[in-house]
């Protein structure tokens, strides 16, 4: 073995390292400074959102439909890996906003890719316009109050000109900042489609967030739905929903409250200066529909259905009572039914 002189300096260790098994290095240009080093398969992630199969979306409508759009426009190939990416839960984060949907993938490089998929939302116009009817049509805006999204919600739609659900792939603007060869900025690739594929599993089990996608969410879509309910005729926006005639009650000479304590529960006879007339209110059940769904949630007990059918028997009964009381004392005064017909 030759023996190196002793003059010369022993050798640098190299600078480039090798990178460790399972790693590829690339040069981007041609050039060592700029360097990435990617995993064989994709890096693993702990808690990424994960999406075992596309049954539980196939089983809905509300996911069907969006999957339907996904399996009809993206490659085969590219809906195979972002199924893949999905089930492995690749997807670190996924939020939904007005007009996009925002996550993060991470795929083979060190840094998870920024996806986006953008929904055009509908303007505040046209939005007055869908809740306007909604309002109109009573067999959709029960289930809507209720917590129910009605299966044919899209029947409502379309004499508006609008889909609450895209009907084309075109309508969904994908964008991913990896570097996979794009025909064009709005081709899908895996990640923009494992996206995608989660959106349709995420609206199997909440089907309301295709509202935040059109701009406006659950909450404030109901709201304004109980609101416009609530106030259906009014010329300028406002109506009392009951509004009894009470006579000459200024007049009425009120003690404190600390002098009639002990009789505060008894019926007094100052009732009868009290003149009601009980009619029914011009919307039906207006507190369950201010109340808004059962706060029970998981119950299958149906106690706003069973709150409403006890107001309804009440009321017709009162209205009843009523109704006889007024000709019992017509008959007191001396005149049946004949004889008001005759006096006139």
């Amino acid at each position: 073995m030759a023996k190196r002189p002793s003059n010369q300096p022993p050798p640098r260790p190299s600078s480039k390292p090798k990178p460790p098994p399972g790693v590829e290095r690339r040069q981007v240009g041609g050039y060592a400074s700029r360097q990435a080093e990617r995993t064989k398969n994709p890096r693993r992630v702990r808690g990424g959102h994960r999406m075992p199969s596309t049954e539980r979306a196939s089983e809905s409508w509300a996911g069907q439909r969006w999957l339907r759009l996904i399996e009809s426009g993206v490659e085969p190939a590219i809906q195979a890996e972002a199924l893949e990416y999905a089930s492995l839960g690749q997807t670190r984060t996924i939020g939904f906003e007005s007009g996009k949907i925002v996550a993060a993938v991470q795929g083979r490089a060190p840094k998870a890719y920024k996806v986006e998929i953008a929904i055009e939302p509908f303007s505040p116009e046209m939005w007055d316009t869908i809740l306007a009817a909604m309002s109109d049509q009573a067999k959709y805006a029960a289930k809507l109050l209720a917590g129910e999204l009605p299966t044919n919600i899209e029947e409502l739609f379309a004499p508006l000109g609008v889909h609450l659900y895209p009907s084309e792939l075109s309508e969904l603007t994908p964008s991913c900042n990896c570097d996979e060869a794009k025909e064009s900025p709005e081709t899908w690739c895996k990640h923009a489609a494992c996206v995608g594929l989660l959106t349709a599993d995420r609206l199997a089990e909440n089907p309301w967030l295709i509202f935040t996608l059109r701009g406006l969410d659950k909450d404030e879509l109901l709201e304004r739905l109980r609101h416009s309910r609530l106030l259906p005729a009014a010329p300028d926006g406002s109506a009392p929903v009951y509004a009894p005639h009470v006579g000459a009650v200024e007049a009425l000479a009120v003690p404190p409250l600390e002098d009639g304590l002990e009789h505060f529960w008894e019926v007094r006879g100052t009732l009868e200066h009290l003149h009601l007339t009980p009619e029914k209110p011009q919307v039906s059940h207006p507190l369950l529909r201010r109340l808004g769904q059962s706060p029970f949630e998981g119950s299958s007990f149906p106690l706003v259905g069973l709150l409403a059918t006890c107001y309804d028997v009440i009321s017709e009964s009162v209205l009843r009572e009523t109704a006889e009381a007024d000709q019992d004392a017509s008959e007191s005064d001396g005149f049946g039914p004949d004889d008001a017909d005759d006096e006139g």
